[in-house]
């Protein structure tokens, strides 16, 4: 009798949220992530491959390359960059996980950025903004994570600038063993190349690591 009850409820239960579900008025439960990246990672892709690949630049992004002058670049008056150019950086980060957010923990600057797993587009008020505003979504044990509302700034320290259009799409995955964290990153720019640019990015985990702080300083001699 007992069990005829049960199955009665889940009955009663599944259509009663069911149509309210697909309507929109409740949100189904999230679904557990396919991997975990949690931990702090730490960069192992070559130095001499940063700039791999680059398209060809536009003549606007061209022109302002060559009146670049590096002291104005913002991150001496210790300005923390703006996305991609934060996750394209050497300095270790963490990944703090959970079943409907993934947060991007920087060493440098102590810069934070989130991903909303199915977390749906940007409202319409939402300006634009320094790490932009991230989506993610799991396909298999594959992170992809979109990220637009980026703010405009530098996409490098040699000058290479855009224009708040940029756009990037990210796919995140593990080794097989969980130890390496590999990263495919396409980043759409049409203000500043003639083509989207994809990037491939590797981390090593590191067990016992932690994230330290950075400060910067502008007084600081050194700058």
């Amino acid at each position: 009798m007992q069990k005829i009850s049960s199955r009665i409820n889940r009955s009663v239960i599944g259509s009663t949220l069911g149509p309210l579900i697909c309507a929109g008025f409740l949100s189904a439960p999230s679904a557990a992530p396919a991997a975990d990246f949690t931990g702090v990672w730490l960069a192992t892709t070559p130095r001499s491959g940063i700039g791999a690949n680059q398209p060809e630049l536009t003549p606007r992004a061209r022109a302002d390359l060559g009146a670049f002058d590096p002291l104005s670049d913002p991150v001496i008056r210790c300005v923390p960059p703006g996305f991609p150019r934060t996750g394209l950086v050497i300095y270790p980060f963490e990944i703090v996980q959970t079943e409907d957010l993934v947060v991007f923990l920087y060493e440098v600057f102590g810069m934070v950025r989130r991903i909303r797993i199915e977390g749906g587009p940007p409202p319409d008020y939402l300006p634009p903004a320094r790490t932009g505003y991230s989506v993610g979504h799991w396909e298999q044990d594959q992170l992809v994570v979109d990220t637009t509302h980026v703010e405009s700034g530098l996409l490098s320290g040699g000058g290479i600038a855009q224009y708040g259009d940029v756009s990037v799409l990210e796919r995140y995955s593990l080794s097989d063993d969980g130890q390496i964290l590999e990263a495919e990153v396409t980043i759409t720019a049409p203000e500043t190349f003639v083509a989207p640019w994809t990037r491939h990015f590797t981390w090593e985990l590191d067990p016992d690591g932690m994230i330290f702080d950075a400060p910067c300083d502008p007084a600081d001699s050194r700058f």
